[in-house]
């Protein structure tokens, strides 16, 4: 099954203070972690970024903005531009501001979707502790026109799109490995301090 992988780097990082994206563990840019984890797993990568920041990336890299449609209107826009780029029977998205995310445990993600032939057009997404995470996720391309009509309305929420459609969502805590960990989203830069305690994306 062809699958594409979004990286979502347009955030405006306003706790953070500067472009998550191009912040560094182990001399690796947040960024470059998510792709090399989605390049695993995944027949193409797709970066979806701000005007701003385009040409920060590496010119082999494929990296995208906004459709001038929807431009700035958030996650949805990015995951609709990037599916109106490229075609493919899914979608695995990923913001680029979890650096702690492993391979082995987006695989575990994959292969739950695989393996639930009974919702291949559902979207599948992860919560952990009634916390939600829906940009770590796999998304079937039947979504596109529904993000399309969602986005002409200017309905840009994530959790309110996926409340009225079909979703499945796994609980990270059974699906993953230290769970807690791998899902934290890096926010503030307090947070980096979590940098000499984590592992390497295996």
């Amino acid at each position: 099954m062809r699958t594409i992988g979004i990286v979502l780097a347009g955030g405006q990082s306003r706790r953070f203070g500067s472009p998550k994206a191009f912040a560094t563990i182990d001399g690796e840019y947040f960024y470059e972690r998510i792709c090399r984890l989605l390049a695993e797993l995944c027949n193409d990568v797709i970066i979806v970024t701000r005007e701003e920041l385009l040409l920060q990336f590496p010119e082999h890299m494929n990296v995208i903005t906004d459709c001038d449609e929807y431009k700035g209107n958030g996650p949805l826009s990015g995951i609709y531009s990037a599916m109106k780029q490229e075609q493919a029977e899914r979608y695995l998205v990923l913001p680029c501001d979890m650096p702690f995310l492993t391979v082995s445990a987006i695989k575990k993600l994959v292969d739950a979707v695989s393996s639930d032939t009974a919702n291949r057009d559902a979207v599948f997404s992860i919560t952990l502790e009634e916390v939600y995470h829906p940009l770590v996720s796999i998304w079937p391309y039947n979504m596109k026109q529904q993000i399309k009509q969602a986005l002409e309305k200017k309905q840009c929420s994530v959790m309110k799109l996926l409340a009225n459609t079909k979703v499945v969502w796994l609980n990270g805590e059974v699906l993953f490995d230290n769970a807690q960990f791998i899902l934290q989203n890096i926010n503030i830069q307090d947070q980096m301090k979590e940098v000499n305690r984590h592992d390497s994306i295996s």
